[in-house]
């Protein structure tokens, strides 16, 4: 008599990849960063009539240590853009990144020396979102697409997204 015909179907198989990305897709712990009108955009988004906590992530942390899913939202001034990039590397291993608007994106109409021209030369982004501002239908489109992102993931360090193999 086997193993399997024993315990029958109260054994649950997997790789240690998909239950450790099945817990992160669904417990994402966002970091606010809004600056502008996207930033009202994306309260809405909490709140109840949006309810991005269907996706699980709804607990929105103000701490870096504690997240990890950076929404870089509105104008991002070149002065503020050294407290972006500390804010980013404050957050541990692994992190996503929402670009959202057209603003953090791309710097948006503010076409001036004073407005970084787009977060991705700073730090890396994995979702953009386009709009000004962008709806909360696009950030919740955006998390879903994280979702997708954090089950293509792997545990194993040389594995991982931005490692550097040896």
């Amino acid at each position: 008599m086997g193993l399997e015909s024993q315990l029958g179907d109260n054994i649950f198989t997997t790789t240690i990849d998909k239950f450790v990305n099945w817990g992160r897709k669904n417990s994402l712990w966002p970091m606010p960063f809004g600056t502008a009108c996207c930033a009202i955009e994306m309260m809405a988004t909490l709140a109840s009539k949006f309810d991005l906590s269907r996706f699980g992530a709804e607990a929105i942390r103000f701490s870096p240590r504690q997240s990890d899913l950076l929404i870089v939202s509105g104008r991002i001034s070149i002065k503020m853009m050294p407290v972006l990039k500390k804010i980013y590397d404050q957050m541990p291993d692994p992190k996503w990144v929402i670009s959202m608007g057209a603003c953090a994106s791309t710097g948006g109409v503010f076409d001036t020396y004073t407005l970084v021209q787009g977060v991705d030369g700073f730090i890396p982004v994995d979702i953009y979102i386009p709009g000004c501002p962008p709806r909360p239908e696009d950030l919740i489109d955006a998390v879903i697409q994280i979702q997708r992102i954090v089950e293509q993931e792997s545990v194993s360090p040389k594995r991982r997204r931005g490692a550097i193999a040896s």
